[in-house]
């Protein structure tokens, strides 16, 4: 059974008790951004001094300094040697600190997607408290263009007189100090054992009030903040620890201690999702949201223009991939009852495609050319056959997430009047037709009709009624202009498929108008004024749509109009 994904159950928390997360960066959280480490500034400062002194080949910046000047470097004393005033101090910190202006051309030393994402929880008064081992201020910059005004605490003078936690609105903490206040910059192994009586006070109330979402810290060189972790007992809240490469041995020690949740993803990545989640379930306003309806607002979001929309492709291959590598698309194809093992392999179907289709339905939508790339080529990966022999059903089975896809993405983007999109949906994903020897490869929309992979008699109501919920729900169109535009891709689907020199696959699921021997398609008066309206060429025909010939076309559509016709009046005999 698929699990709940990390970020899901990191917004649920967060949903249900808003403000009682906190989160804690390390430096892995401003690297991103092209920010130095502290460390970083520390050598560079050391080697300045060196240069200062004339000192060439140092070899490891601080073991120079140690058996030079006898004491460990500290910030205090580098930026004494090195500056003579506070304003001195500032100019050179802030070199290191604050972009210049090609840093700023280059999008550097900016607020990472992981600083937004936490700022946009802030804002919605879901987070309230940050902690962060860094020096710099991209949390406090992200949160001020967000909106909010937060307390910083820099300094440990700075928590005396501190207002009550629950009544300030976002409190961002730097628990080794920041780049405006040099004397309150940690780093080296000494000035990281401990920490003053009130930042301590401060670390043991946060960790034992609040749950936790840890990223790009390792945890290694701060022991002071690892006692600060350990010495908490108490588990009121969840602590989640996403890093993209596995945890160092002293951050493992500690999610084991809180019995923590491990995510295998960057900061960017997991903030990005859970921010996106927490609006989903507000957006939604449901007490138990599904899943699905938390990755199209996520999808949403990213198509309107979030920074994120890379994951939104990333999330479509690893769904593409994960319905095409399910166990049941595997085999076995000959089993004792085929008619249960057929229901609950549809049924199986169905649940677990139920993400991928609301996804390429929202991008086809809302999308672009640009992010029909991201999944118009999945369908080919889903329309593949089995080369195995066994039961015609199951086997025809295997290819059903393809037109699952097909109609979500036809349906939607036909609704949304992207023609370029509908054109490309039914002639560009091809498949081989394993029934016609040497046949090249054939497109997915002609070949594989509901009832081609569905042993259904009614196979298109079946999926019309599947894909309903997507369209009214998360695209929220009404009934009435789903049942539109499903009928109209089915009407140019089919068209498709007579242009191809094939017949009616199946009973469509299409409203008719007329009388005995006089039946139309509803759809057919819609698709005439298309055409009349447009007396250069359709859209769809300068896409390609029946080799762009409307000749081919109309010759196609009539073929297929006398044989729904025939079919509608059989219906209406009760002969079908």
């Amino acid at each position: 059974m698929e699990t709940m994904e990390p970020h899901v159950q990191l917004a649920f928390a967060m949903h249900a008790a808003p403000g009682a997360y906190a989160v804690l960066l390390g430096a892995g959280a401003s690297i991103a951004s092209g920010m130095p480490s502290a460390w970083d500034v520390q050598q560079d400062l050391i080697r300045r001094v060196a240069a200062a002194e004339g000192a060439k080949e140092i070899g490891d910046p601080h073991t120079w300094y140690r058996e030079r000047f006898g004491r460990p470097a500290t910030y205090d004393t580098l930026l004494a040697t090195l500056t003579s005033t506070p304003y001195e101090r500032q100019i050179l910190l802030r070199s290191y600190f604050e972009p210049d202006e090609q840093e700023r051309e280059e999008e550097r030393k900016q607020p990472t997607a992981a600083h937004h994402a936490i700022a946009r929880l802030a804002a919605a008064g879901i987070v309230r408290i940050v902690l962060t081992t860094n020096f710099d201020r991209l949390a406090e910059t992200a949160l001020r263009e967000a909106g909010i005004e937060p307390t910083v605490v820099a300094h440990h003078d700075d928590i005396t007189g501190l207002a009550p936690l629950h009544t300030i609105k976002c409190l961002v903490v730097h628990v080794h100090g920041d780049y405006l206040n040099p004397t309150s910059m940690l780093n080296t192994p000494e000035e990281l054992e401990h920490y003053q009586p009130e930042v301590d006070a401060l670390l043991d109330r946060v960790f034992d009030e609040y749950g936790l979402a840890i990223a790009g810290w390792s945890a290694t060189y701060d022991p002071a903040l690892r006692n600060a972790l350990s010495r908490c007992t108490t588990r009121r809240f969840a602590t989640f620890w996403t890093d993209p490469r596995p945890l160092s041995d002293a951050a493992q020690d500690l999610l084991t201690r809180r019995a923590a949740t491990y995510v295998a993803a960057d900061a960017d990545t997991f903030f990005a999702q859970t921010a996106d989640a927490v609006d989903a379930l507000k957006d939604i306003a449901r007490e138990h949201p599904v899943s699905t309806a938390i990755a199209v607002a996520s999808a949403k979001r990213a198509l309107a223009g979030s920074r994120q929309a890379i994951s939104l492709h990333d999330t479509l291959g690893r769904e593409f991939t994960r319905i095409t590598n399910l166990p049941m698309r595997q085999g076995p194809w000959n089993v004792a009852d085929e008619r249960a093992e057929y229901v609950h392999r549809l049924d199986t179907l169905r649940a677990e495609s139920e993400r991928l289709l609301a996804l390429v339905a929202t991008c086809a939508y809302w999308g672009s050319d640009e992010t029909d790339r991201w999944w118009i080529n999945g369908i080919e990966q889903l329309a593949e056959p089995s080369r195995d022999g066994g039961l015609t059903s199951l086997l025809d089975l295997v290819r059903a997430p393809a037109t699952m896809v097909t109609y979500a993405a036809g349906v939607a983007a036909l609704a949304a009047e992207r023609w370029r999109t509908v054109a490309r949906i039914l002639t560009e994903p091809h498949t081989p037709d394993h029934y016609a020897n040497g046949r090249p490869a054939t497109p997915v929309a002609v070949l594989l009709g509901p009832a081609t992979v569905l042993a259904h008699r009614n196979a298109s109501e079946q999926l019309y009624q599947q894909l309903r919920p997507l369209f009214t729900e998360h695209l929220a169109l009404s009934q009435t202009a789903y049942t539109d535009a499903w009928e109209r891709f089915e009407l140019l689907r089919l068209i498709a498929v007579y242009s191809a020199g094939r017949g009616l696959d199946g009973a469509p699921h299409m409203r008719r108008t007329g009388g005995m021997d006089a039946y139309q398609p509803f759809a057919a008066a819609w698709l005439e004024r298309q055409l009349t309206r447009s007396p250069e060429g359709h859209p769809l025909l300068a896409e390609g749509f029946c080799d762009g010939d409307i000749a081919k076309l109309k010759d196609a559509q009539e073929r297929f109009l006398e044989d729904f016709n025939r079919w509608a009046t059989r219906l209406a005999w009760g002969a079908e």
